[in-house]
């Protein structure tokens, strides 16, 4: 099966899984948070197994080891942070510093000198 078929299966399991968590919850709201979070779910996956083509596609560069292990242990200590100060919840605190450390690490990384990827 090429992967463009892949992909479309795999989000047509998304989408159904929303209709189903929307007939099943009753609410439309539901339906959305299932549908966005499967659908990062598959592109997390989509992106980790075709991972050079990622890079490439993003513009980041491999960063190896030191940088990964910076990266877990600075979103580590803001989720600490998110939730010691500010009372947030844990899977909310995860998320959110995922996202924030994730979005501020690719900026920097765009920013570096060098040769442009694209």
């Amino acid at each position: 099966m090429s992967p463009e078929r892949v992909m479309v299966w795999l989000l047509a399991g998304v989408t159904v899984a929303s209709i189903a968590t929307w007939f099943v919850q009753d609410s439309a709201f539901d339906a959305a948070i299932t549908f966005s979070i499967l659908s990062c779910v598959v592109a997390l996956i989509w992106g980790a197994t075709r991972y050079e083509k990622t890079m490439q596609l993003s513009g980041m560069k491999n960063g190896g080891i030191l940088n990964i292990l910076a990266f877990i242990v600075v979103t580590a200590g803001l989720t600490y942070w998110c939730i010691y100060f500010y009372d947030f919840p844990l899977v909310g605190s995860i998320l959110g510093s995922i996202g924030t450390n994730a979005y501020i690490w690719w900026t920097f990384a765009m920013l570096e000198p060098g040769s442009p990827s694209t």
